[in-house]
C-alpha cells in the first residue's frame, strides 16, 4: 500500500489527506504545533468555489468563471501584477504576481466537484454566503453563489480536543450572522455551551471528523524538516512515503519575509506555525520559485494584549472602513483607496512603512463597533480622539491641512452619495461590506464630533507563493520535470491566482482544491 504524509493540517492538509486516503494510501499527517487547523481554524472558514452544487450558483458555469478570472487579470488592478499599488515596496518577487492559466483552469473545473464530494465524504454542510465577487461587474461576474461558508458543526470529543482554539475575541457566530447583524447573543451563547464550532473551526472540525474516521494517523508536535526522497524528517526519524507540503506560508520567518516581501511586516493575522518549513524543503529538493513575492493582504489593527500562542497577532479591519462616517488616509493626510472593496485590495494599497489612519467621527462611533470596543464601550487608550480635526491632526502626526481638506472634499461628496476619487459604493461588494440599514450602505460625512482615529497598517492571513507546481500538486523544478515524491497545495505553493483576489474565500478555495489534487495524485503516482 502507498504511503502519503501530509505536512500541515489546514484545509489544503486535510483536504490532501481525506483524498490520499480515498485513493486507497495509508495517510499521515504530521503537525508542528499542539493542535489541528493552523491559520484555517482563525478563519472565517469562507471558500470560493464557482459553479458549486448549492441553488444560488444554478446559472453559473465554468466558461463564465473563466472569463472572470480572465478579466480579473487583464484589470488596471492586477492585469501587471506589480504588487502594491499606493504603497510601494511590498508585493514583489520571482513571478511578480501572474496568474497561471493552467492552474486557474484546473481549479474551476474541480472547484464544483470538490465542494460536493466534501459534502458526500465528510460532515461538512455548506451554506451559501451573501457575498457577490469582489469585482462582479467585471465580464463573468457572479452576484452571491459562488463564497460559501461550512455551517455550525458540533464535533466529537475526541475530534473537538484536537482542533486549534479560535481567535479569543471571535464569537460562536457565522459569518452570515456577523455580515447581516443577525448574530443572536442567546444563540451564539447555545453554540458556547453545546461546543458547537463555526467558522474556519467548523471547517476544521468537520475535515478532521472524517480523515480520523477513514483511519488517517494523525501526529501533532511534529515537526516535519527535511525531505529525503523516500519521505520526510520528523524531529530527526525518517517517516516513510509521498510527501505532500501543506505547511502554510512562510509569514512568520523574518529571514524569508525581508527577502521575498521586502517586510517586516507589521500586520500578521495567522498562526504562529507558519515559519516556512515547506518552502525550505522545497528549495532544498530543487523546486522552482514562483509569486513568492505575494500574499493575502489586508489592513490591520493592533489591539495591546492580543496574542496567538503568545506571539503578538493583528485583528482584520474588516467593516468599521467600509461603514458611513469613515475614511482611510495616509500619513500625509490623503485618502488613497475605496475603503470599501475587499481586505486584499485595500491591505496591497497600504504604505509598507508609515502607518495610515481610519478617521471616524461620533456618529459613526455611536453606531459601529470599533475592534472590540462596541457603540456603548468607554474610548480605550489606543483609540485617538480630538474634539476638532487639527487636533486631531496634531495628535497622530499628519499634516492639519491635508487632513481638513480631505475631509471637506470627502463630505462634500459623500452627502450626495458619491465618492468621484475612488467609486466607493458602486461596486455591489461594497454594499455587502456597508450598513444597508443606512441611507448609503457605505458613505456618509463625517461631520459630528469628537473625531476618532486608529493606526491601520498593512497586514496579511498568510503568503500565497512558493514551488511552482502543476495542476495536480506536483513540485516542480526549473526544467519543469516533477521532483519525484514531492507535491505541494494551499498557501505554501504558487497558487492560480497571482495577485488576484476573486472572491470571498478565495485563500480556502484554492487550498481545498489543489489539497485534494496533490492528495489524489500522491496516492496514485
Amino acid at each position: 500500500m502507498t504511503s502519503v504524509v501530509v505536512v500541515g493540517s489546514g484545509a489544503a492538509g486535510l483536504a490532501a489527506a481525506l483524498s490520499a486516503r480515498e485513493s486507497g494510501a495509508e495517510v499521515t499527517v504530521v503537525e508542528a504545533t499542539p493542535t489541528i487547523g493552523g491559520t484555517t481554524a482563525l478563519s472565517s472558514g469562507a471558500a470560493w468555489l464557482p459553479d458549486n452544487h448549492l441553488p444560488l450558483a444554478a446559472e453559473d458555469s465554468p466558461q463564465r468563471a473563466r472569463t472572470y478570472l480572465s478579466a480579473l487579470g487583464r484589470s488596471d488592478e492586477y492585469g501587471h501584477g506589480q504588487g502594491f499599488g499606493h504603497g510601494q515596496g511590498f508585493g514583489h518577487g520571482h513571478g511578480f504576481g501572474a496568474a497561471d492559466t493552467a492552474m486557474s483552469d484546473r481549479f474551476v473545473d474541480e472547484a464544483p466537484r470538490v465542494a460536493e464530494w466534501l459534502e458526500m465524504k465528510t460532515p461538512l454542510r455548506w451554506a451559501t454566503l451573501p457575498v457577490p465577487d469582489c469585482h462582479s461587474t467585471l465580464p463573468g461576474g457572479y452576484g452571491a453563489g459562488r463564497s460559501l461558508e461550512p455551517r455550525p458543526f458540533r464535533a466529537p470529543p475526541r475530534v473537538a480536543a484536537l482542533v486549534r482554539a479560535a481567535l479569543p475575541w471571535r464569537s460562536r457566530a457565522t459569518l452570515t450572522e456577523l455580515l447581516t447583524g443577525k448574530a443572536a447573543p442567546d444563540l451564539v451563547e447555545q453554540r458556547r455551551q453545546a461546543g458547537t464550532h463555526t467558522a474556519g473551526q467548523a471547517l476544521v472540525a468537520a475535515l478532521l471528523t472524517a480523515a480520523v474516521d477513514a483511519g488517517v494517523t494523525i501526529r501533532t508536535h511534529a515537526r516535519a524538516t527535511r525531505f529525503l526522497g523516500t519521505g520526510v524528517a520528523v524531529d530527526g526519524t525518517l517517516l516513510a512515503g509521498r510527501v505532500v507540503l501543506a505547511t502554510g506560508g512562510f509569514e512568520r520567518d523574518e529571514v524569508l519575509v525581508r527577502r521575498f516581501l521586502g517586510g517586516p511586516i507589521a500586520g500578521l493575522t495567522g498562526a504562529p506555525g507558519a515559519r516556512g518549513d515547506g518552502l525550505r524543503m522545497a528549495v532544498a529538493a530543487g523546486a522552482t520559485l514562483h509569486n513568492t513575492g505575494q500574499a493575502w493582504w489586508c489592513p490591520t489593527i493592533r489591539i495591546p494584549g492580543d496574542a496567538i500562542d503568545d506571539e503578538p497577532v493583528h485583528r482584520i479591519l474588516l467593516a468599521e472602513r467600509a461603514r458611513p462616517g469613515a475614511v482611510l488616509v495616509d500619513c500625509d493626510g490623503h485618502r488613497f483607496t475605496n475603503e470599501a472593496r475587499s481586505y486584499h485590495e485595500v491591505g496591497r494599497s497600504l504604505h509598507p512603512t508609515e502607518p495610515s489612519w481610519l478617521i471616524v467621527d461620533a456618529a459613526h462611533r455611536r453606531r459601529y463597533a470599533i475592534g472590540p470596543v462596541r457603540p456603548t464601550d468607554p474610548d480605550p487608550d489606543w483609540l485617538q480622539r480630538a474634539c476638532t480635526l487639527p487636533e486631531l491632526a496634531r495628535l497622530i502626526d499628519v499634516p492639519g491641512d491635508a487632513l481638513a481638506k480631505t475631509i471637506t472634499r470627502f463630505n462634500w461628496a459623500a452627502a450626495a452619495g458619491e465618492d468621484p476619487d475612488f467609486d466607493r459604493g458602486t461596486n455591489p461588494y461594497d454594499g455587502v461590506m456597508g450598513d444597508p440599514g443606512a441611507v448609503h450602505p457605505t458613505l456618509g460625512p463625517l461631520y459630528a464630533p469628537p473625531f476618532y482615529a486608529v493606526p491601520v497598517r498593512p497586514g496579511l492571513g498568510g503568503t500565497s507563493g512558493g514551488p511552482r507546481t502543476d495542476p495536480d500538486g506536483r513540485v516542480l523544478r526549473d526544467n519543469g520535470t516533477a521532483v519525484p515524491g514531492l507535491y505541494a497545495a494551499g498557501n505554501v505553493a504558487s497558487g492560480p491566482f497571482g495577485s488576484a483576489y476573486p472572491g470571498t474565500g478565495a485563500t480556502i478555495g484554492q487550498a481545498l482544491v489543489f489539497g485534494a489534487q496533490a492528495g489524489r495524485a500522491a496516492a496514485g503516482d
